[in-house]
């Protein structure tokens, strides 16, 4: 598996153009991944996974207009969400949930808690198969960094299909790219990073024959 199939932009650039695709999205009401079917049952499934200890205190990756953290927290959990961007639901989400949802504005590379906890599990719903080539290592290092020993790490990444069965990365809108795995690639790249598999979950998408992998593994 290549990681560099594409001539990518440099990361500097490629950062901004992902801030400008999400931005436009949000404020046009185009985040089809906020009702996205596929991605609620991925949360359903990591919520599941984390099991019947009460209060862990989660990492959601790309928190978006909190669907999941929302779930998370009405199980009993504390939910920190990392959004690239802030979008209108935001403070309606801090006043629905106080103290057990805290939302920062950060890519994940580049946050630091200033208090140096340490997170029970990651959710990271749809956010890893955007990063930059460059950032792989970087992205999932912070991720790591971040959970305690043999916390659950969940991410859901972009799979191939009958349509388009080879994997790599594919343009989307605003110069934003996404990367899709086969499910052999998504777990030989975690692997590679140091992570300990424990399962994946093929799930279908909203439309057409596309899918998700959930790749639920430990630090």
């Amino acid at each position: 598996m290549s990681k560099q199939a594409v001539d990518f932009m440099e990361l500097s650039a490629y950062r901004k153009a992902l801030d400008t695709s999400f931005v436009h999205r949000y404020s046009h009401g185009e985040d089809e991944w906020s009702w996205d079917i596929g991605m609620a049952r991925a949360a359903r499934i990591f919520l599941a996974a984390l099991g019947d200890r009460p209060d862990q205190r989660i990492l959601d990756v790309g928190v978006g207009r909190g669907r999941d953290a929302s779930e998370l927290i009405q199980a009993g959990h504390r939910v920190t969400g990392l959004d690239i961007v802030e979008n209108s639901s935001w403070p309606l989400l801090r006043k629905r949930w106080g103290e057990r949802l805290e939302l920062l504005n950060s890519a994940l590379q580049d946050w630091q808690p200033v208090d140096g906890r340490q997170f029970d599990a990651v959710l990271d719903n749809g956010c890893f198969h955007h990063q930059h080539p460059d950032e792989w290592d970087a992205y999932l290092a912070h991720m790591r960094s971040h959970v305690r020993q043999g916390g659950l790490i969940a991410l859901n990444v972009f799979g191939v299909d009958s349509s388009n069965p080879v994997p790599g990365w594919r343009e989307m809108d605003n110069q934003r790219q996404g990367y899709f795995f086969t499910e052999q690639g998504i777990r030989d790249t975690l692997e590679s990073y140091g992570l300990t598999w424990q399962e994946l979950v093929v799930i279908e998408r909203q439309h057409g024959d596309a899918m998700y992998l959930l790749a639920l593994v430990r630090n």
